[in-house]
């Protein structure tokens, strides 16, 4: 496993994970102030955009503990993510 590109990976999820929650926050403050349906839509979205980052940021954590020896018991949803990822230049 690529360890250089699972860390640029990790920490640039950290960095957009924490750009969505202060987004998301923003929103909910804007929504209670005016409830309108496109204050409405933009904390759907942006919540749906961290939740999927935050999918994202398991399997390569999941990817990272698997390169340091760390994992035991294998999960299929993420050994398959984690290759499919970060294993493409065994192939």
């Amino acid at each position: 496993m690529n360890r250089r590109r699972i860390q640029i990976c990790k920490w640039t999820g950290t960095l957009l994970a924490v750009l969505l929650l202060s987004q998301i926050f923003a929103r909910w403050k804007a929504f209670f102030q005016s409830p309108t349906g496109l204050n409405y839509a933009a904390i759907l979205i942006v919540l749906s955009l961290f939740l999927v980052l935050m999918a994202a940021l398991s399997v390569v954590v999941y990817a990272e503990e698997k390169a340091r020896g760390r994992i035991r018991r294998t999960r299929p949803f993420f050994e398959r993510w984690s290759d499919r990822l970060f294993n493409s230049e065994d192939r």
